[in-house]
């Protein structure tokens, strides 16, 4: 008795399982109709973009190519001002730390502030990546076009090995 008991228990589970699946799932297209579009993606005549121009399911905006051309020579830049602190290579896929510091840069590449905005809460290598950025200043002038109130407001990752050497992500390889 115990056995058909939960026997009906269980088919009785089921049902409403499957119940609550039929119910929070959404109807079928009408017959000859386009499938929706996911939810927040790009309109249908817009290829969907991701880093690097490959496909992905998410719409994110493109990238300037003015902005991307200035970061790449800031980055460069900021490599050559601290020769003594970085790794060659690519970075391993263990780092010590990935450190996010946005920076303000005048018109004439002058670095106006800075703070890091995503660390892994080691003071000294948030001052490290601090210090290697002011070490470049002056980056490079930025281009007229990327200036709002007469600066430009960007974001670099400083990746961090071990033993405290670093790359900045603008010009990494990718991660092994």
């Amino acid at each position: 008795m115990e056995t058909t008991r939960s026997a009906t228990r269980l088919t009785l589970l089921a049902a409403i399982a499957g119940l609550l699946l039929v119910a929070c799932s959404s109807p079928p297209p009408a017959p000859g109709s386009a499938p929706p579009a996911p939810t927040g993606s790009a309109p249908a005549n817009e290829p969907h973009r991701a880093v690097g121009g490959s496909a992905s399911p998410v719409g994110l905006a493109p990238r300037n190519p003015a902005l991307e051309s200035w970061k790449r020579s800031a980055a460069q830049r900021i490599h050559q001002a601290n020769q003594n602190k970085l790794f060659e290579g690519r970075p391993h896929h263990l780092l010590q730390a990935v450190i996010v510091v946005e920076a303000t840069v005048d018109r004439n590449g002058n670095v106006v502030t800075s703070k890091v905005t995503r660390s892994p809460k080691i003071k000294k290598l948030d001052d490290m990546a601090l210090a290697s950025l002011k070490a470049a200043s002056p980056l490079p002038a930025p281009p007229q076009t990327l200036l709002v109130r007469g600066n430009l407001v960007f974001s670099e990752t400083w990746l961090v090995q071990n033993d405290g050497t670093f790359q900045v992500r603008t010009l990494a390889l990718p991660q092994e």
